[in-house]
């Protein structure tokens, strides 16, 4: 199979060119070799971007870690144990919010279900943060909800009367009066 590709360099559009157009034929062999290097090219170079972001990210840390070791070791004993301790205070606190966190997600997941809200609010529910104004939030989102449930359901049974008067019976087109008026 022959497919026609043309030179970039040879189009009409280029001014400097007036010539006819060159036509190269490529075999699909010969154009999913080029497709697949032209691939490779491009994967070679996200490769090398990565790398050299990740050299960079190394040698940041490299850098910080020197400097940490720097201070911790022109500090006192009492120093060093206070850093310690200031250290072991704040990793602690950071595993004391990661459990508040998935406690309120599992509280905010329990209390959706149970509203027969979607599960999809957790995530905005926990960033509130309190627990007390999750609650009140989710029963607030309940009663809108429920109200606009009910509202939309009585539009949608509320019909209008038909419009040829077929229904109306009090006049000139009442059968049962036409009915009547012949046994008069």
């Amino acid at each position: 199979m022959e497919t026609a590709n043309t030179d970039p360099a040879a189009t009409p559009n280029n001014q400097e060119n007036n010539e006819q157009t060159e036509t190269v034929t490529l075999t699909a062999e010969e154009l999913q070799s080029k497709l697949d290097s032209e691939a490779d090219k491009r994967a070679a170079k996200a490769v090398e971007t990565a790398k050299a972001k990740w050299v960079e990210q190394q040698k940041t840390a490299l850098e910080e870690a020197k400097n940490q070791g720097a201070k911790l070791a022109q500090m006192s004993a009492a120093e060093k144990a206070k850093q310690a301790e200031k250290e072991r205070q704040e990793a602690l606190d950071a595993r004391e919010a990661e459990l508040n966190k998935r406690e309120l997600t599992a509280n905010t997941t329990a209390l959706l279900v149970e509203s027969n809200l979607p599960k999809d609010l957790v995530e905005p529910l926990v960033a509130l943060g309190d627990a007390e104004l999750i609650k009140s939030t989710t029963e607030t989102l309940q009663k809108t909800l429920q109200q606009e449930v009910n509202r939309r359901v009585q539009e949608s049974l509320q019909s209008e009367p038909p419009k040829n008067g077929s229904t109306a019976l009090d006049g000139a087109d009442d059968p049962f009066k036409r009915a009547e008026a012949r046994y008069k």
